[in-house]
């Protein structure tokens, strides 16, 4: 029995690495090339690469500190302003999350896109000059001394691009985290130059606090106005001072829309100027292309041996 096991472990073909060696040794010349050609392609990409540079900022909900008498009327009188289309906040949702998705969704960006008039600056441009703190665009899209697009008039598609376009890429560049047990915000914009990522971080979140500010303040009105309206409808002297209590919390919110500048988001910390760059990792790029190369240059290599009809006189 021990030798018909030994005959078949005989006739088994088992994979030598001694083989393997000398495979590898035979075409080591082949798989040095391959993997110094990828070595050298991905230096040069990693080198073509612009530098990105990220601002962050941290932010408190800032709504979540004008609870007091809002709350309490929200407990007592919830039931009654929901009947007339009014929210006291005692019911609501999740501003932060609710503002989050605002934030990143395709309306919000693309009014942003054209309120800030940034559109050249995320398709047109390719690097930033450190020497003279300036953009250099693309000549074959924008040309930047008239401040207009290049149109190719060979070309059936039109090469103007729109805010629509625009916006994958804008969307691309922003990352936000909400971390909730901490009750902050995290906003982060990943842009060539450190200025403009800096100076854009500003103005989503400077924008974001004037739409939330305007959308509660015509809610706020409009809550008044139809208070007003059932005060007048109505005899019952219970029923006006519940009115003129949520009359008083909403005319409270009009004014915090008018006072407050940082209406939903509040900056924890001024944001600072990034100074290092957060990609690309160029080093890594380097590596993968090494990696890669020398995987291919041994799959080649390997091919070529098995089907090489001088493999038997080699030995292999």
């Amino acid at each position: 029995m021990e030798h018909e096991l030994l005959g078949l472990e005989d006739t088994t073909e088992i994979v030598s690495f001694k083989k393997l060696y000398r495979i590898i040794w035979r075409m080591k010349w082949l798989i040095i090339a391959i993997t110094l050609v990828f070595t050298l392609g991905a230096s040069y990409y990693a080198i073509k690469q612009p530098n990105i540079y990220r601002a962050n900022g941290i932010y408190i909900p800032a709504k979540n500190q004008t609870g007091g008498g809002l709350s309490q009327l929200a407990g007592q009188f919830g039931g009654l302003a929901s009947m007339a289309g009014i929210s006291l906040g005692g019911d609501k949702g999740d501003d932060n999350e609710i503002a989050i998705e605002l934030l990143k969704s395709r309306s919000f960006l693309q009014s942003f896109i054209e309120k800030r008039n940034i559109l050249p600056q995320i398709m047109a441009a390719e690097k930033w000059n450190e020497s003279t703190n300036t953009l250099v665009y693309n000549p074959e899209i924008y040309d930047i001394k008239n401040n207009k697009w290049v149109v190719n008039e060979s070309s059936d598609k039109k090469t103007k691009p729109t805010a629509w376009d625009a916006y994958y890429k804008l969307l691309g560049m922003i990352n936000v985290q909400y971390m909730m047990k901490k009750g902050m915000v995290k906003i982060s914009v990943s842009y060539l130059s450190p200025e403009v990522s800096v100076q854009w971080l500003n103005w989503l979140v400077e924008d974001l606090n004037q739409y939330w500010r305007q959308k509660d303040k015509q809610q706020a009105v409009e809550s008044v106005e139809y208070l007003q309206k059932q005060i007048r409808q109505t005899n019952i002297s219970e029923m006006h001072s519940i009115f003129y209590n949520i009359i008083a919390e909403q005319t409270q919110q009009i004014l915090l829309t008018e006072v407050r500048k940082e209406y939903l988001f509040k900056t924890l910390a001024p944001i600072v100027t990034p100074e290092e760059k957060f990609a690309p990792s160029r080093a890594l790029l380097c590596i993968v292309g090494m990696f890669i190369g020398s995987l291919i240059a041994l799959l080649i290599s390997f091919v070529y041996v098995s089907f090489c009809p001088e493999r038997k006189a080699k030995n292999i």
